[in-house]
């Protein structure tokens, strides 16, 4: 008997429970708690969660955090945060995800609210071909206590640590993760609930971990940065440290707290999840070869409308370039677009002229955060240079001073 057509369509409230079952058995966890699953439909977005069926039963979904991503020059521009992707093991291979992806971005294009979609991937070669591209890295690092040592910058000495409840320190947590977002393209905006939900630091996702640790970094009575972590037991002293996150508003606060981090008692070794390619700890640590550093994909962007995405930054320097470009997954971005743009604005625009650049959208998102460069992807042969210097003034005018980094799996 030949399969039933799948099909895709909005959810309802009452959908909601079943699309965290699926999502539950997909990711082959554990069964939810009720208490954790009471959390999840906090989280969930109904009106911009979706389906796939098969009849009238419901075999996977996905879902939309409404968001804000940095782009470079500090601006925040509107994110659909693709979520909760998921499928039955039953019903891989037979179109679904496709037909949910296509579903997800023709509706985003016709709504017109945001004009870049961004998810974080189980399976990074799954998304290229719905024309997602991987603007970000991070690095995570496994620091022993025997090669922990800083280049300690002026000021550590004034600033003072202190362990709170985490549940007495949203707020702050918030101002303070809400400011560094605005320090580095790549960064996404965190809702409130994601705040009060690390706080309640349920059971069940802790595994064998302690409980959350909260420390503030303070100075003359100011709260000028934190950390979160956890720590994990270990025979004698090896037990771990496992960061989470660490903000300061300078580097005297920034690194005190990672001078804590490195140096708790009982532990051999500080584990780093992810930190950004270039963050100043690769500098303060005098034995930096020592940290087992290790190369991560972090956000992967989808650019929905072409034009409005290029229009929403700005640029380290003058550009004016046409690219030739191709989108076989959602057509109204193929063909040939002119960016015109400085430091103060951008305008992006169709245009007859002749193309500089020929490029796919995966790979105009790869470029979008300044990142990775248009003269890297033209010398692997994934941007073709049509006019000569053109990949190269182009890389100059999409470049970021910092590397971008997303903080926070979504």
């Amino acid at each position: 008997m030949a399969a039933s057509e799948l099909t895709v369509r909005p959810l309802r409230d009452a959908d909601m429970d079943r699309l965290i079952h699926v999502d539950n058995i997909a990711f082959l966890e554990e069964p939810y708690s009720p208490e954790l699953i009471a959390w999840q439909r906090r989280f969930l977005e109904v009106d911009r969660s979706i389906g796939i069926f098969d009849g009238d039963t419901q075999v996977g979904g996905a879902s939309i955090f409404t968001m804000q991503l940095t782009v470079p020059d500090a601006r925040l521009v509107p994110l659909a945060g693709v979520t909760w992707v998921s499928m039955l093991p039953t019903h891989r291979r037979r179109g679904g995800l496709t037909k949910m992806m296509r579903h997800q971005l023709h509706d985003l294009h016709e709504r017109g609210a945001e004009a870049i979609a961004g998810l974080t991937a189980s399976h990074p070669a799954i998304y290229g071909r719905f024309g997602y591209g991987r603007p970000t890295q991070d690095v995570s690092l496994t620091v022993p206590r025997a090669h922990n040592a800083l280049r300690l910058p002026d000021g550590v000495d004034d600033v003072t640590l202190r362990l709170v409840d985490p549940k007495s320190a949203i707020s702050i947590c918030q101002q303070k993760y809400a400011h560094g977002a605005l320090l580095r393209p790549g960064m996404v905006s965190r809702p409130d609930i994601w705040f009060e939900f690390d706080a309640a630091d349920l059971d069940q996702i802790r595994d064998d971990k302690s409980k959350l640790r909260l420390v503030l970094a303070e100075r003359d009575g100011e709260t000028v940065g934190y950390a979160t972590y956890r720590t994990k037991s270990g025979s004698g002293s090896n037990g771990e440290v496992l960061v989470s996150y660490v903000y300061g508003d300078d580097m005297a606060a920034y690194a005190a707290l990672w001078q804590m981090l490195l140096n708790v008692d009982l532990t051999s070794s500080t584990v780093v999840d992810g930190i950004p390619t270039d963050d100043p700890l690769f500098a303060m640590l005098e034995s930096s070869r020592y940290a087992k550093p290790a190369l991560h994909d972090g956000v992967y962007l989808r650019l929905v409308d072409v034009d409005r995405a290029l229009s929403a930054r700005t640029y380290a320097a003058p550009i004016d370039v046409v690219f030739e470009v191709t989108d076989a997954f959602c057509p109204w971005n193929a063909g040939r677009w002119r960016l015109v743009g400085d430091e103060k604005g951008a305008t992006c625009t169709r245009t007859d002229s002749a193309a500089d650049l020929a490029i796919d959208v995966r790979e105009l998102a790869s470029v979008y955060l300044g990142g990775i460069t248009l003269r890297s992807l033209a010398l692997a042969n994934q941007v073709t240079e049509l006019t000569t210097g053109a990949a190269r003034a182009a890389s100059r005018a999409f470049a970021s001073d910092l590397a971008p980094w997303l903080s926070t799996g979504f």
